[in-house]
């Protein structure tokens, strides 16, 4: 199978998840992506792929929390609840790795959090960054896509679920 489909067929996993009507059909679901993943090296490697990817958005999500909280345009329920959906999607691809894996992807993910947070804590944004961390259809629009419910980028203009900030 090419790179391209294995990661699209990879991607629809969680929309599959999403689709279980109950805990056995999540569990039959999941057992089929283990499977899946374990058929060849090389679908374990895109799915390794998969969830740094993923990794490394829910560390950006979770930096921009911060700097929305600091700007105080993000409540604390807000950001809680689009840090935990953030980190449940990756959750759920971490799932998906082999036995062998998963240690070494947690050191990753640790590493990779505990860096990107150190490294871009920029203390008080000021005004002028607050405005166009704000502003119409920008990144606290996107990431309040995370919340689950509906944002509009301009007027009549419905943004997608879990845009990418």
């Amino acid at each position: 199978m090419g790179g391209l489909a294995a990661a699209l067929l990879l991607g629809a996993a969680s929309v599959v998840m999403a689709q279980a009507t109950s805990a056995e059909d999540e569990a039959n679901a999941r057992a089929l992506m283990r499977e899946w993943v374990a058929a060849s090296p090389e679908h374990a490697r895109l799915q390794l792929d998969l969830v740094k990817a993923q990794a490394g958005l829910a560390v950006r999500i979770e930096r921009l929390v911060v700097i929305g909280a600091r700007c105080e345009r993000l409540t604390e329920e807000d950001g809680q609840l689009i840090i935990a959906n953030a980190r449940a999607d990756m959750a759920f691809s971490q799932s998906l790795l082999p036995e062998d894996q998963q240690a070494g992807f947690e050191l990753y993910y640790e590493g990779l959090r505990q860096g990107a947070l150190v490294a871009a804590d920029p203390g008080l944004p000021r005004a002028d960054e607050c405005e166009d961390f704000a502003r119409p259809g920008g990144t606290l629009v996107k990431l309040l896509t995370w919340t689950g419910r509906r944002q509009f980028i301009s007027p009549g203009i419905v943004a997608s679920p879990r845009t990418i900030p």
